[in-house]
């Protein structure tokens, strides 16, 4: 995770926007890596003056809403399909998908507002937002005011960081951008790598259904 923060605060001009932009994306996916790395990076990026304000806050925010929205698509067309407990290998694991469904059944839309809070939860949760049919233009009003709380927080962090450590920050980053050129090769085949894997499965999903009609 260091490697990634030394990576993101390096980028520059447009270049930093869409990078952001697209791990955010692909965290909402579910890729495993944490989503506040990229926003507290953002944040740096602010101090620096890499990045300004309003775009850093305005890609995070966009990043995040369409990858959570892209995962409450693939669970309203495919979600029962996905959570079949016969599947060799299920979407998500069934003890979670169970816990998830009781938390919904008892608290309703409050779990999309607190689940954007808990990393590990969020991508079960807005996953079984859709799977469960809960309307988009709800789910999108509660999770984007849970990411208006959310996002800022972070970016600012991030710019706390540059204010008030941003010397010593700087001499560090200095030191460790000889690892820039092959991470950014093993950044974007993990990605890569990822996004094929979902593709799979929503083609599997995608043949599955035809089948059954």
């Amino acid at each position: 995770m260091d490697k990634l923060f030394v990576y993101l605060t390096d980028l520059s001009g447009p270049v930093a926007y869409g990078i952001i932009f697209g791990i955010l994306v692909a965290c909402g996916l579910g890729l495993p890596l944490p989503e506040d790395i990229p926003l507290v990076a953002a944040g740096y990026l602010v101090w620096d003056e890499t990045l300004s304000a309003f775009g850093a806050f305005a890609v995070s925010l966009l990043g995040v809403l369409i990858g959570d929205s892209i995962l409450f698509w693939i669970g309203s067309k495919f979600g029962m399909r996905l959570l079949d407990p016969r599947r060799k290998k299920p979407f998500f694991p069934p003890d979670r998908v169970r816990r998830v469904k009781a938390y919904f059944r008892k608290y309703g839309y409050k779990i999309v507002f607190f689940a954007r809070f808990v990393a590990g939860f969020r991508a079960v949760a807005f996953f079984m937002a859709g799977a469960m049919k809960l309307p988009f233009t709800s789910f999108l009003i509660y999770d984007g005011l849970a990411a208006l709380l959310s996002v800022p927080i972070w970016i600012g962090l991030g710019w706390g960081l540059g204010h008030y450590f941003g010397d010593e920050i700087g001499r560090i980053l200095a030191s460790l951008k000889h690892f820039k050129t092959g991470f950014s090769v093993v950044l974007g085949v993990v990605i890569l790598g990822f996004l094929i894997h979902a593709f799979r499965k929503y083609l599997a999903a995608k043949k599955a259904a035809a089948k059954v009609t």
